[in-house]
């Protein structure tokens, strides 16, 4: 056979092949972002996070345009009427962990009001520290952002919180650092991206590791006077260095007998704006820097593109809980969905199962800091295109429920995104205001500053209806 010919019947083959191995990416990670990350993983040089010098942003709230008057009118999702206790406030849900609503002795949101109440009165001894978990939805901090600065705003300026040292994906930012690395090859990990088999991604749920690289975290604006180092002691485990405007303020040895999370904390005396890490000797394994103050407020972003409730759920639990309980949020907020509703439908098996396994997600949070508060943030409403128009994903309500359920189980608080924004048909709505993107499910800048300002009210509100110590 020519050349020619053997190229013929080779090429079919090749085309098979590479058309399955794009398909199996696509269903592991979740998205053509995650795929290109894979396929350049090791090779790619990684941006900066965002740029964009941090300002605390105007307190106001971005409102959403009028409807077209030939727009058709959908009946909005109803929300109960806020009956001035603690059960409802807007869209936020609280839970009654002990009683009865009528007479309840401690609720979902107690443990984050309490801080939040000696945060005012100067007595919590640290920063007050959130802790927003999510999707990509949440990754590009827009949400957390606007968040952090209303918050800052109340509070003073806490720092940035927790950041990871590597961003995981190239879309997980933080609007009040800049990162960059000079040396040396990077491995990113993460629950929802490129997987790790021990399953040990720390508080985060990503994490470095690196036989020598070295990294430069910037604050944009002010200075943090504490700085903590979260890594793992392995075999073969290598030093790690950290440097604050150049000086020297930690040295961790990782060598270890076996896999052990640990930590190495230093106080700045003054404070510093430039962290460096420089490792060195070995394998080294990084879970993320904390950058604070000793008081103000801090909003961790832990949004982790391509994430759901099944990859969220599919890590070490003991390991989380325990990295959870060394991180000591106040509030943790989980905000996932929108990737399940592009592959789930209303009646899917997988649906049927959401709540439990979102319970089972939530489990380790609660373990690892029972006497704090966690928030369900459920997922916006999202559109698809049918038979040439746009409408509401049907498992969005769906998804939105067992949500809901889960988070009453698991005594965790609940904030109805979904209906707060208009229910069916919003998405359409709010893209038309400029409030969500062109693929109908990711908040614009608008629409991120819209949903956390209605948050950080509901939150406002809701702590001064708290009548604890």
């Amino acid at each position: 056979m020519s050349g020619s010919d053997r190229s013929w019947t080779i090429a079919p083959a090749l085309l098979s092949f590479c058309g399955f191995l794009i398909a199996a990416l696509l269903v592991i990670d979740g998205d053509l972002d995650a795929l290109a990350d894979r396929l350049v993983q090791q090779r790619e040089t990684p941006p900066a996070s965002a740029t964009t010098p941090f300002q605390p942003a105007p307190v106001t709230v971005a409102e959403a345009e009028p409807p077209e008057k030939s727009e058709k009118s959908e009946k909005p999702a109803a929300l109960p009427a806020d009956k001035g206790d603690r059960s409802r406030v807007g869209a936020l849900e609280d839970v009654c962990i002990d009683g009865t609503p009528a007479a309840c002795k401690r609720w979902g949101l107690d443990g984050y009001y309490r801080a939040l109440s000696q945060s005012k009165q100067g007595k919590l001894g640290r920063a007050l520290r959130v802790s927003w978990y999510g999707d990509s939805v949440v990754a590009g901090d827009s949400l957390p952002a606007r968040l952090r600065s209303r918050l800052q705003q109340e509070l003073g300026d806490g720092g940035p919180g927790y950041v990871f040292i590597v961003p995981p994906h190239r879309f997980c930012l933080h609007e009040s650092i800049t990162r960059s690395r000079t040396d040396g090859e990077w491995l990113n990990y993460a629950v929802s991206t490129v997987t790790h088999q021990d399953g040990l991604y720390g508080a985060g749920g990503a994490f470095s590791e690196t036989y020598g690289g070295n990294t430069t975290i910037k604050l944009v604006s002010g200075k943090v006077t504490q700085v903590e180092l979260y890594y793992l002691g392995q075999k073969g485990g290598g030093t790690i260095k950290v440097l604050a405007d150049g000086t020297e303020v930690i040295r961790a040895e990782t060598k270890a007998d076996k896999k052990t999370p640990a930590y190495a904390t230093a106080a700045v005396p003054g404070g510093a704006s430039k962290f460096q890490l420089e490792l060195a000797k070995g394998r080294s394994r990084v879970f993320g820097l904390t950058l604070e103050n000793g008081s103000g407020a801090v909003v961790d972003n832990f949004g982790i593109v391509s994430a759901s409730v099944i990859n969220f759920g599919q890590r070490d639990a003991a390991h989380w809980a325990s990295e959870l309980a060394h991180r000591g949020a106040d509030l943790i907020m989980i905000m996932l969905g929108a990737n399940e509703a592009t592959w789930l439908g209303p009646n899917d098996a997988d649906t049927k199962q959401y709540q439990a396994r979102y319970e089972k997600m939530l489990e380790p949070v609660r373990q690892g800091r029972p006497d704090a508060s966690c928030l369900v943030i459920s997922p916006s409403d999202a559109a698809e295109t049918k038979d040439g128009s746009f409408r509401s994903r049907p498992v969005i309500p769906v998804l939105v429920e067992a949500q809901r359920k889960a988070a009453q189980a698991k005594g965790c608080a609940f904030f109805a995104t979904y209906e707060w924004m208009g229910g069916k048909g919003s998405a359409v709505k709010w893209n038309r205001s400029g409030l969500i993107g062109g693929d109908f499910v990711h908040l614009s800048v608008k629409g991120a500053q819209k949903l956390s300002d209605a948050l950080y009210d509901a939150l406002t509100t809701g702590s001064s209806r708290y009548g604890g110590p």
